[in-house]
């Protein structure tokens, strides 16, 4: 495995297919959003987190469980949250990437609460996880 982190923009494709009327953006991190009037209605995905588990073979196989977050992001909770909601679970859930060495995605319960800013922006966390195991040659 040349890249850690190479789930993220096989998920960032999945996505742009599987979901209409929204856009999708990878990001560092919920801290690090910028609001601006243009970002919802959208998709943001990031590594929530990084989880090694079981080594073998003198600790150069080691089990990973990633977790990553779709942060569903809009202004009208009311009409737009559910089904943007929806379609990414539809996309996510039992996924699995082209790559044999991921297990398929679970939803699993996200570190992050839905949230609301005071620039009437709703944020809805839909977090997935996949396990792999990474060799040291």
């Amino acid at each position: 495995m040349n890249d850690y982190l190479e789930a993220e923009s096989l998920i960032v494709a999945r996505l742009e297919d599987q979901v209409q009327d929204a856009q999708v953006h990878s990001s560092w991190g919920k801290p690090v959003i910028k609001e601006t009037h243009e970002l919802p209605p959208s998709v943001m995905v990031f590594l929530e987190d990084d989880k090694p588990g079981a080594t073998a073979a003198n600790g150069k196989d080691q089990k990973i469980e990633q977790i990553w977050l779709a942060l569903v992001v809009v202004r009208d909770a009311e009409n737009d949250a559910g089904p943007l909601i929806s379609q990414v679970i539809r996309a996510m859930a039992g996924w699995k990437l082209p790559s044999s060495r991921f297990s398929p995605f679970q939803r699993v319960k996200s570190a992050f609460s839905p949230d609301y800013s005071p620039n009437g922006v709703f944020y809805f966390p839909i977090a997935f996880s996949t396990t792999f195991v990474f060799n040291i040659p």
